[in-house]
């Protein structure tokens, strides 16, 4: 036990950033595990919340609304008005549906009898809300940062630097990724890691990185671009790169860094 603290120590002496996501994943769990033991005694007992899951009503859940394409994004140089227009038309299909599976989660049965992880009506509710709610946040995100083309600057810039070395860097780590990805991509900043990431996407819900805030996503779906393009991946990401709304990004990254972010890191 001498020897394995030592080497802890020199471990941790040696990578200190290391150390600190070690010390922040002890205070994660000693914070789950007391606050699990301070809520046990008032916890429902089971019976009696299944009991009353026969006669409660759920809360109504909230009703999505699409968020328009803002104008700007018309003015996009080699994505077409004509992709966007189609693009735009699979984003309300999200919302409608997410509003429906919404609707249906709230009447769905509760009763641990009716569920299985095989296949049951709230297993495949939750399922494909994740897919739904997942097009409408993706989407949001990606027609929010294209359009009046700009340039990374200030905090947002010195952030890029610092995780990537260079904003070229960055791009030709996000233009990799896309050709990798099979749906999508997205810079996020990680507040484990602390500092910005590309991270890879298959569909709409899979591969979620969470205690990260995404500032940047990059739709790589052959909706987004096989009226302009083709097969041709490469030249999209290209334009997409050429388009982006670095003051729409840096908004995102100062709410990802700020105060309200800075809470879920626990220790600095």
């Amino acid at each position: 036990m001498i020897e394995e603290t030592q080497d802890n120590q020199t471990n941790n002496e040696a990578t200190p950033a290391m150390g600190k996501l070690k010390r922040r994943a002890f205070l994660q769990t000693a914070g789950i595990a007391a606050a699990g033991a301070a809520a046990g005694s008032t916890l429902l007992n089971v019976a009696a919340a299944q009991a009353q899951t026969e006669t409660a009503a759920y809360p109504a859940p909230p009703q999505l609304s699409e968020k328009p394409l803002k104008p700007s994004i018309f003015e996009t140089e080699g994505i077409s008005r004509k992709t966007h227009e189609e693009h735009f038309k699979l984003y309300q299909g999200y919302v409608k549906k997410s509003n429906e599976l919404l609707g249906k989660i709230a009447a769905v049965s509760r009763d641990p009898k009716d569920a299985n992880q095989t296949y049951s009506e709230i297993r495949e509710l939750k399922v494909e809300l994740s897919f739904a709610l997942g097009g409408v946040k993706n989407h949001e995100l990606y027609f929010d940062i294209l359009g009046a083309r700009s340039q990374p600057a200030g905090a947002l810039l010195a952030e890029i630097n610092r995780s990537f070395g260079s904003p070229q860097a960055w791009a030709a780590d996000l233009k990799a990724t896309g050709l990798a990805a099979r749906g999508w991509v997205w810079t996020a900043y990680d507040y484990d890691l602390q500092r910005l990431m590309n991270y890879i996407g298959d569909t709409q819900n899979t591969y979620p990185i969470w205690n990260a805030t995404p500032i940047v996503g990059l739709d790589v779906y052959e909706h987004a671009y096989y009226l302009d393009y083709g097969t041709r991946r490469a030249d999209y990401i290209d334009a997409f790169l050429r388009n982006l709304n670095w003051n729409a990004i840096a908004a995102r990254f100062a709410l990802a860094s700020g105060p309200a972010g800075t809470l879920v890191t626990m220790e600095k």
